[in-house]
C-alpha cells in the first residue's frame, strides 16, 4: 500500500508532458539520466521493426523500472518483448504477447491510441500479484530492452513515445520510472520516436509463360533490397539478386501461383508480390474417337463396361483421352454414366472427336496413351 500510494503522489506530481529531468544535483553528476528510444534499422511493410528502450547516464546501479510506451495501434501491433534481465515482465491490457494486468483500454485493436507497460521492479509490483526482484544492472548506456513492432498493412507511420503517466483516471497509475536499490524512483522521459513505413515489396511483377514450358518472372526492386526469395505453389524453390529482375522457372504443366519476396540485408523480409502463370500441357497429335474405350472404332455399350473394369477391376485402356467421355480431363465414373446415357437415352453429345477420329482439341494432363 505504501508503494501504490509513493507511486499515485508521484504521478500527481509529474506533468503529463515529455520533459527529461536532470539529475546533476541528486547524484552529482553533470549528465542528466535519460530515456532513449532506439530504432533497429527502418521499418517496412510486413516486416517486424524493433525499437531498444536504453537508459543513458545511469550513474549508479539500477534495480528495476516501468516504462509506458503510447503507440498508434492503426499502425503499429506489437509482438514480442526480448528483455537483457530474465525475470522483467511486460504487461499490458490486452492479450498476447503480453499478459493482461494494466487497468489501460485494449491496445492492438487497430484503432486509436494504445499503450505498452513494461515493467521491473525490486520489490513486490503492485500490478501482479506475486513481483519478483529485478536483477542490478549499471553503465553509462543500458539496454533495458526491444520491443518487436509489426505495421499494419498499409499503414504509413506513427509515433511512439514514453509517456509521463499510464491509464488517466484508472486506481492505480504507472509512471515511467527507474528504481534505485532503495526504491526510490526518477522519473526519466524520452523524445517521441517518428517511425515511417515503407513499402518493401518489388513492383512490376510479371509471369509470363514461354513456349518450351518454362515460365519467365521479371520485376522491379527498390534500391534497399538485397535478394528476393521465390516461391511457387507454397514452396521456396530458389532466390535471386533483387537487382537482376529475372528469374526462369520450368514448372510442370498447370496453373501456378509465385510469390516473390524481398529480403534486407538483416535478413527481414517484405511482402510478397504474387503473380500468375498457366503452363500448357503438350498435346499429342494421335487421333482417337472420344467414347471408343475399347478401341474397336465404335462408341456402345462395350465401352462403357471397359470404362467401369478400369475403375474399379485395374482393367487397361490403350488410350485414356478416348474414355473421357465427358472431357472432364480425368477418367472418373461420370464418363461411363455420360456414354451409357448417349447410348441408350440419347443423352447429350459426346464431346470432340467424335463420331470422327481426331486429336483432341482441349489439352489436358492424361493425352492418348496407356494408363501408367
Amino acid at each position: 500500500m505504501m508503494f501504490i500510494k509513493a507511486i499515485s503522489e508521484f504521478s500527481r506530481a509529474i506533468p503529463a508532458i515529455l520533459v527529461a529531468v536532470s539529475l546533476a544535483a541528486a547524484s552529482g553528476r553533470a549528465e542528466a539520466q535519460e530515456l532513449r528510444l532506439v530504432p533497429v534499422g527502418d521499418a517496412f511493410d510486413c516486416m517486424d521493426f524493433s525499437i531498444d528502450v536504453v537508459l543513458v547516464n545511469a550513474g549508479e546501479p539500477v534495480f528495476g523500472f516501468q516504462v509506458s510506451l503510447s503507440f498508434p495501434a492503426a499502425s503499429f501491433e506489437p509482438v514480442s518483448f526480448e528483455g537483457v534481465a530474465s525475470n522483467w515482465s511486460v504487461r499490458s491490457s490486452g492479450s498476447f504477447p503480453f499478459a493482461a494486468a494494466s487497468p489501460c483500454e485494449p491496445w492492438a485493436d487497430g484503432e486509436g491510441v494504445d499503450r505498452i507497460l513494461i515493467a521491473s521492479t525490486v520489490y513486490p509490483d503492485p500490478g501482479l500479484a506475486v513481483g519478483g526482484v529485478a536483477d542490478e544492472i549499471e553503465g553509462q548506456e543500458l539496454v533495458l530492452g526491444r520491443i518487436v513492432f509489426r505495421s499494419r498493412g498499409g499503414a504509413a507511420g506513427g509515433v511512439i513515445s514514453a509517456s509521463a503517466s499510464d491509464c488517466p483516471g484508472s486506481p492505480v497509475e504507472f509512471p515511467t520510472a527507474f528504481f534505485n536499490a532503495n526504491g526510490r524512483t526518477r522519473s526519466v522521459n524520452t523524445e517521441p520516436l517518428v517511425v515511417s513505413i515503407r513499402d518493401g515489396r518489388v513492383e512490376g511483377l510479371s509471369c509470363v509463360a514461354q513456349g518450351d514450358g518454362g515460365v519467365e518472372l521479371s520485376w522491379e526492386a527498390p534500391e534497399f533490397l538485397e535478394s528476393v526469395r521465390i516461391v511457387r505453389d507454397g514452396e521456396a524453390i530458389g532466390s535471386a539478386a533483387a537487382a537482376s529482375g529475372r528469374y526462369q522457372d520450368d514448372p510442370a504443366p498447370g496453373i501456378h501461383r509465385y510469390e516473390v519476396i524481398g529480403v534486407l540485408s538483416d535478413g527481414r523480409e517484405s511482402c510478397a508480390a504474387i503473380c500468375m502463370a498457366e503452363v500448357p500441357f503438350k498435346v499429342e497429335d494421335v487421333p482417337f474417337i472420344r467414347g471408343d474405350a475399347d478401341g474397336s472404332l465404335r462408341v456402345n455399350l462395350t465401352d462403357g463396361i471397359q470404362i467401369l473394369r478400369y475403375l474399379y477391376q485395374s482393367g487397361e485402356l490403350d488410350c485414356l483421352d478416348a474414355a473421357d467421355v465427358n472431357d472432364s480431363g480425368q477418367i472418373e465414373i461420370a464418363d461411363a454414366i455420360y456414354l451409357l446415357n448417349f447410348v441408350f437415352q440419347s443423352g447429350e453429345a459426346i464431346p470432340a472427336p467424335h463420331p470422327a477420329a481426331g486429336v483432341d482439341p482441349t489439352p489436358d494432363a492424361i493425352g492418348c496413351g496407356p494408363a501408367a
